[in-house]
């Protein structure tokens, strides 16, 4: 999992097997080193029907997206577009934060795969 930061969006981007992971286990995890410390970015699948949710609390990055929006996003892949969510800041403005998937992995390993199956 990647997450890039801008300066109205903050950006989570997984391959299709982090999905997968994040959706069998409900969550899904990483961290960056820093000169000093560490910042924790993670992605919470919640119960079917809940509403979106994004916090950051001790410098850890957290999405909540709900089962049924990550399934609808699964089965819509192959699609460029990500799930989106705005959400208000504390100076009157919105963060749009966005969980993309990354289809490139999985496109590799196919070639690859077909590659050992030609051989």
């Amino acid at each position: 999992m990647k997450l890039r930061i801008e300066p109205e969006k903050i950006s989570y981007r997984l391959d299709l097997f982090e999905l997968d992971s994040l959706l069998e286990d409900g969550e899904i995890s990483a961290a960056t080193a820093l000169p000093q410390g560490e910042i924790s970015y993670r992605i919470l699948c919640l119960e079917t029907g809940k509403a979106p949710a994004f916090t950051v609390v001790d410098q850890t990055f957290t999405l909540c997206l709900a089962r049924d929006v990550l399934l609808a996003h699964k089965a819509d892949l192959p699609s460029l577009n990500g799930v989106i969510t705005a959400f208000p800041t504390q100076t009157g403005h919105r963060l749009d934060v966005a969980l993309e998937i990354n289809l490139k992995k999985r496109r590799k390993h196919q070639l690859e795969r077909a590659g050992e199956a030609g051989s």
